[in-house]
């Protein structure tokens, strides 16, 4: 299975700073994430809309194949890049993910091609599992421009965790929070 991060995002309401490089405890969220999937995945991809922005080890850099389609499109080229039928997907932005959730959707999604947190009506899908059968799916979603990661589900196998399940790993749901804005940083420096 490979690990593919989210990391061509514009970042406007940080401003224009990149999510990627904001530092939690002195470390650079992406580095956190990569020190964490390195050691479950053989291979972790970082998708991007510019690829000499990030100097990083051990990693498999790659260019968004279809520019300006949002997470969507990151999806989509990181599917194609990859070498694995199932691949866990995350924002650069969550610098919280959880190993032990991680392990427990890698263990728990067989027969599905999508596997991701739900809580209440919310999806979570920027930290879930995608199978390559969703490559032709997206691919769809892409050309007519419906940019939507839930615009997939309809045409795909999902299976969703439950907040309780969730819980299980993370009792305050922390691998669930992103850095959005200069406040978010604050509040978890």
């Amino acid at each position: 299975m490979t690990a593919i991060i989210l990391a061509g995002g514009r970042a406007s309401r940080m401003r224009g700073r990149d999510k990627a490089l904001v530092k939690i405890d002195g470390i650079p969220i992406i580095k956190r994430q990569i020190k964490i999937l390195a050691d479950i995945f053989k291979t972790v991809i970082v998708v991007t809309d510019n690829t000499r922005r990030y100097r990083l080890k051990g990693v498999k850099i790659i260019r968004d194949i279809i520019p300006e389609k949002g997470p969507l499109g990151g999806i989509y080229s990181g599917l194609l890049a990859s070498d694995s039928f199932y691949n866990f997907v995350i924002a650069c932005d969550m610098p919280f993910i959880n190993e032990r959730l991680i392990k427990y959707m890698i263990k728990n999604i067989k027969n599905f091609d999508i596997f991701l947190p739900k809580i209440g009506n919310k999806f979570h899908p920027l930290c879930g599992i995608y199978s390559k059968n969703c490559i032709s799916v997206i691919r769809q979603g892409l050309t007519q421009d419906r940019l939507k990661v839930s615009d997939i589900f309809s045409k795909s196998k999902v299976k969703f965790i439950s907040k309780k399940k969730l819980q299980s790993f993370d009792k305050k749901l922390f691998c669930l929070e992103n850095i959005n804005t200069p406040e978010d940083i604050k509040k978890y420096k």
